[in-house]
C-alpha cells in the first residue's frame, strides 16, 4: 500500500495532526539553525564562566582575552600613548638614556599550609620586614554563625580589575606590596611557609609609557608657565577670562599626567604579590554533601534553557515569513476555492454522480 493511499484512508481530523505534525517538524529544523546563527553573533565573544569548587585554593585569576582592556597592559600601555599623542624625538631618547628601563612585576603565590592563622602572620612579618605594606587580608578558618563570612565575598585584581574567587573555609587570601628589590627575598622566604602548589609572576616594560608620560609632563609645564606669564600681563577683562580658562584646562592636564607618572613610579618601584593560603580540610566536602548532584541539576537546567532561547530566537527571525506565507497560503485557498465553486455551478458542469450502464439494476 502506497502511501499516498496510506494518507487518503486517514480520517480527516488525523490527517490534519499529521500535516501540522510535518510543519512543526520543518519549522524547528529551520529555526534551530536560525537561532544558533543569530545568538552567536551576541554570545560568542562571552567567555565562559569558570567554577571554583567550595573550598578550593584561590589560584591567579585568569586574564586571557583581557589584556587588551586590562589596565597597564602592553595593549593598553600602547592605546595609551597613542592617545597620549608623539612626543618630540630628541626629549624622549634623552629621557629614556635618564630614566633608564622601567620594569612592573607582579606576583601570585599559593601555599599549602598547616596552620592558616600562623602562616597569615607569618606574612605580615615578611611583608614588614621587607618594608613593604599589607593591602588587603581574608583569613576564613570556620564559618560565621551571623551570616557574615567572607566566604560570600569575592575579591577584585588591583592590577586586572577582574574578579577572583572567593575566599572559602580554611583559607586565606593576602595581598602585599614590597620594594622591588625585596620581591625575591620575600617570594623565598614566603615558599617557606608550607608546600607551594602554583607561582606566576609577570614582568611589563612600561618604559616606554613613563618616557611619553614625563616629556608631555615637560611641555604641559612649558605651556602653563607661558599662560601665567600673559595672564600677569593681560589688562583687558575678555583676555583674562580667556586666559584663566586655558590656564584650567591645560593645568588639569598637567596634573592628570602627573598623577599617571606616579602610578607609573610606584608600579615600578615596588612589586604587589598575591598570596593564596589553605590547610588541607579546605576542598574536603562535608558527609551529605550533594554538589555533584545540584552541578548536573544546575548544568541541565542551563542547556534547556539555552536550547530553549534558541529556538525562540529562531522563532523570533521567522516570524515575519511565517506570517507572509500564512497570508499568501490563506488567498490561494480561497481563490481555489471560489475557482472550483464556480465550475461546480456553471450550466452544462459534470455531475459529480456517475450514471449507471443501461442493463443494470
Amino acid at each position: 500500500m502506497t502511501t499516498a493511499r496510506r494518507l487518503s484512508e486517514l480520517a480527516s481530523r488525523h490527517r490534519r495532526i499529521l500535516l501540522a505534525g510535518i510543519a512543526a517538524a520543518i519549522l524547528l529544523a529551520v529555526a534551530v539553525p536560525v537561532g544558533m546563527t543569530t545568538l552567536s553573533g551576541r554570545w560568542g565573544d562571552r567567555t565562559t564562566p569558570s567554577v571554583t569548587t567550595k573550598g578550593s585554593p584561590a589560584a591567579r585569576p585568569d586574564t586571557s582575552g583581557e589584556a587588551a582592556r586590562a589596565p597597564g597592559s602592553p595593549a593598553q600601555s600602547t592605546a595609551d600613548r597613542s592617545a597620549a599623542g608623539p612626543a618630540k624625538g630628541t626629549e624622549s631618547g634623552a629621557v629614556t638614556a635618564l630614566v633608564g628601563s622601567k620594569i612592573a612585576r607582579s606576583v601570585w603565590l599559593g601555599v599549602e599550609v598547616k596552620d592558616l592563622t600562623a602562616a597569615s602572620d607569618e606574612v605580615r612579618r615578611i611583608t614588614s620586614s621587607a618594608g613593604g605594606q599589607v593591602l588587603s587580608e581574608d583569613v576564613v578558618t570556620r564559618p560565621d554563625p551571623t551570616g557574615g563570612s567572607p566566604e560570600s565575598r569575592p575579591g577584585i585584581d588591583d592590577r586586572t580589575g577582574l574578579e577572583v574567587p572567593p575566599v572559602g573555609i580554611d583559607q586565606a587570601r593576602l595581598s602585599v606590596r614590597v620594594p622591588v628589590g625585596k620581591l625575591d627575598a620575600a617570594l623565598a622566604e614566603l615558599a617557606r611557609l608550607g608546600s607551594v602548589s602554583y607561582r606566576s609572576s609577570q614582568a611589563e616594560d612600561v618604559t616606554g609609557t613613563y618616557v611619553d608620560t614625563k616629556a608631555r609632563i615637560t611641555t604641559m609645564q612649558a605651556g602653563v608657565d607661558s599662560i601665567q606669564a600673559l595672564l600677569a600681563k593681560a589688562k583687558d577683562l575678555g583676555q583674562v577670562i580667556s586666559l584663566e580658562r586655558e590656564l584650567t584646562d591645560r593645568q588639569a592636564d598637567l596634573d592628570a599626567h602627573k598623577a599617571r607618572l606616579t602610578a607609573l613610579d610606584r608600579r615600578t618601584t615596588t612589586s604587589d604579590i598575591t598570596v593564596s593560603l589553605w590547610t588541607s580540610a579546605a576542598g574536603v566536602l562535608a558527609p551529605g554533601d550533594d554538589n555533584a548532584f545540584v552541578n548536573s541539576v544546575t548544568t541541565a537546567w542551563t542547556a534547556f534553557l539555552s536550547s530553549v532561547a534558541v529556538i525562540v530566537t529562531g522563532l523570533a527571525v521567522l516570524a515575519p515569513w511565517i506570517l507572509i506565507a500564512l497570508a499568501v497560503a490563506f488567498l490561494l485557498r480561497r481563490v481555489l476555492r471560489r475557482r472550483l465553486t464556480s465550475v461546480g455551478s456553471a450550466p452544462g458542469g459534470t455531475s459529480a454522480t456517475t450514471a449507471d450502464p443501461p442493463g443494470v439494476d
